[in-house]
């Protein structure tokens, strides 16, 4: 969603996601979100998953349009070790008094559970934000992508009624973990939403909430009535469901199943901001 609003053959994207170690991201002269934001005036925080790049400095989100920046560079962790391949990846990054970026690899936040940090720094975020400037908080939680992970409280709290005999099989564990992970995130968006109403910025404010890709075909997530799964050109892979929230909207309460296209987020919001700076090219687009 924070990537511009080309589509993904013309970014460096067309051949698959960043792995570990990788040396290519997000090229530096597409302009994201965060960017466009930015220049007009907003305050811009970046929470949870970015995989956009991060083999130089340049690449990373705070040369990429954002003021700070709490999460993991690659996609994907374990939920408690924040690592992957061994190598921890949870980090802090803000400017510091003279503009140098400052970044804080997060040691010693080990055995915290990643979603309930990434809602903890949301809100923090919407709770002290000064209101005379907008706001532009991408929050992207992992969940609830692999490895399948929850605490004990939450899975006995969300999913002990989807099995007679918990732990019965890895099957039925992996589905009620899955279960549980949308739940805490589920629980955490709500939280986000009542810390908006808290310090009155509801009503101005616009949520979007939506999925990249559909369930991995085969794992514990379901996309029926679709055919397929993430990693797939069937829709179960490609066709997302979004919610967009707001008491600044004219018309509310249906549900449109018009054709839509992650581009099209891009050149919305900057309509909405009123940026006129750029353009906008149908041929640069596809």
């Amino acid at each position: 969603m924070h990537v511009s609003e080309r589509y993904f053959s013309r970014t460096g994207f067309w051949h698959g996601n960043i792995k570990p170690g990788e040396e290519w991201g997000l090229e530096l002269e597409e302009t994201t979100m965060a960017e466009m934001l930015q220049r007009n005036g907003y305050r811009t925080h970046g929470v949870g998953k970015w995989h956009c790049g991060m083999y130089t400095w340049q690449h990373t989100p705070l040369h990429r349009g954002f003021d700070s920046f709490f999460g993991l560079y690659l996609g994907s962790q374990d939920y408690f070790d924040h690592d992957r391949m061994k190598s921890l990846d949870l980090r802090m990054n803000y400017r510091s008094p003279n503009g140098s970026v400052v970044d804080q690899v997060r040691g010693d936040l080990k055995g915290r559970y990643n979603t309930d940090m990434f809602t903890e720094r949301a809100v923090s975020i919407i709770s002290s934000h000064d209101h005379s400037r907008p706001l532009f908080l991408y929050l992207a939680y992992t969940a609830p992508h692999s490895p399948f992970q929850a605490t004990k409280s939450d899975l006995k709290r969300y999913s002990g009624h989807m099995t007679a005999t918990p732990f019965q099989s890895g099957a039925s564990l992996r589905r009620r973990t899955y279960a549980t992970m949308v739940s805490v995130m589920d629980r955490g968006i709500g939280e986000v939403v009542s810390a908006l109403k808290q310090q009155n910025l509801s009503d101005n404010t616009i949520i979007v909430f939506l999925s990249d890709n559909g369930a991995m075909f085969g794992g514990p997530g379901s996309n029926y009535p679709l055919r397929g799964g993430k990693q797939s050109l069937f829709e179960g892979g490609v066709r997302g469901v979004a919610v967009v929230n707001s008491p600044l909207l004219k018309t509310t309460g249906y549900v449109n199943t018009n054709l839509h296209h992650v581009t099209d987020w891009y050149v919305t919001f900057q309509t909405l901001a009123r940026d006129y700076t750029e353009q906008v090219n149908i041929a640069q687009i596809l």
